[in-house]
């Protein structure tokens, strides 16, 4: 069963779509270890391609105020329904993640945190270079993806979690290498 690990809505159990590949419980554990010590005052977090909700529920569990994107139309229904299980307000977008990064963009959306799990038979380089470019994480703000093991990014900090690892880019890498 997959559950939420730490915050206001603790071993709340979560529902999860068929189109979903939940990140491990070790990888969600180090990573809000992690982002708890790193953002004492949370800020705002965006889950992109977020399936049950595992990581965008536990950082609005966390304190974070939490923005999650999912096109699936039953992953959006299992979104809605977790999140009111675990009494937890967070937004749901309900579009593909290419369309909310250029809305999100052109509105001028800045987030603490972005985080991407995108599924793995998706190109996840380009994936993860179309949120670089939007650039929608403020100053000393971190961007994170969740990939297999073998893959490795020209970018950022590498944790490895048996066959998942994240790498997690700041902010100001991203601009310094843009400039």
């Amino acid at each position: 069963m997959l559950r939420i690990l730490g915050g206001t809505a603790k071993g709340v159990v979560l529902k999860v779509p068929e189109s979903a590949r939940p990140s491990p419980v070790r990888l969600r554990k180090a990573l809000f270890d992690y982002l708890r010590f790193r953002y004492p005052r949370r800020g705002r977090f965006l889950d992109l391609y977020a399936g049950s909700g595992a990581v965008g529920l536990e950082a609005a569990s966390e304190g974070f105020e939490a923005t999650l994107v999912e096109k699936d139309p039953q992953a959006i229904r299992y979104l809605r329904e977790n999140a009111a299980k675990a009494r937890l307000k967070v937004r749901i977008e309900g579009v593909a993640v290419e369309r909310y990064l250029l809305d999100a963009k052109r509105q001028g959306l800045r987030f603490t945190v972005a985080f991407m799990a995108p599924p793995y038979p998706h190109d996840l380089l380009q994936d993860f270079a179309r949120l670089l470019e939007a650039r929608l994480v403020e100053p000393e703000g971190l961007y994170i993806l969740q990939h297999p093991t073998d893959l490795t990014l020209p970018l950022g900090e590498r944790r490895e979690y048996g066959f998942n690892t994240l790498s997690i880019i700041e902010a100001e890498a991203v601009e310094a290498e843009t400039t």
